[in-house]
């Protein structure tokens, strides 16, 4: 309970945060709302690696952790997020240069081409630490350490994307292009948070 509990709320705030981004999109128009479901799509596809690699370090580093050797789990987990990170910001500056051909394999509409074009390229600005943080969202809970990315996911999705995404769409009048910067803010700082978390090293003390 004291691992899973924390693993299972991150899991239903990433669902209910998805769902209140679709609350603010949807003002905006069925075009919005077509171009964020294309992205979110996208988005599937460039986590699949960080997941992927996170849960293997994860998995490696609890062994190592359990064998008194953390300083090899550490290791394993920087070399995911090495590969992890290469592999997107690649794939970002060619998102960036190709994002309107990339969106219309999903959709020819003019106006979800358009605004879906729009949401990438502003997307590729979080993109570049989505390896990161993908790889030790995976990676920390294969130590046991689950509950500070319980934290982070509740403080980057309730205390920066959803209140962002209402300011910079409506008061800061950027319109649905303020609900992606708002993603894009979370990602970012998402990011940094974990980064220092992991460079702290409390979850090597972790026992299970």
């Amino acid at each position: 309970i004291r691992i899973g509990l924390p693993a299972m709320v991150s899991g239903v705030q990433r669902t209910l945060g998805h769902y209140f981004l679709i609350v603010f999109v949807s003002p905006f128009g069925t075009a919005a709302v077509a171009a964020h479901t294309i992205i979110q799509r996208v988005e599937m596809l460039l986590t699949m690696p960080g997941m992927a690699f996170g849960q293997t370090s994860g998995v490696l580093a609890g062994q190592n952790l359990g064998a008194g050797r953390p300083n090899r789990a550490e290791r394993g987990i920087w070399l995911a997020i090495v590969l992890v990170e290469v592999f997107l910001i690649a794939v970002s500056v060619a998102i960036f240069i190709g994002a309107d051909g990339i969106v219309r394999i999903f959709s020819s509409e003019p106006d979800t081409v358009k605004l879906a074009g729009s949401f990438l390229r502003i997307a590729v600005a979080g993109y570049v630490v989505l390896g990161l943080t993908m790889v030790l969202m995976n990676a920390l809970p294969g130590t046991g350490d689950t509950l500070p990315p319980m934290i982070i996911i509740l403080v980057t999705t309730w205390l920066i994307q959803l209140p962002l995404a209402y300011f910079l769409s409506q008061s800061a009048g950027l319109g649905v292009l303020g609900v992606r910067w708002a993603i894009v803010s979370g990602m970012v700082v998402g990011g940094i948070i974990y980064l220092l978390y992991f460079r702290a090293g409390r979850w090597k003390s972790k026992k299970v």
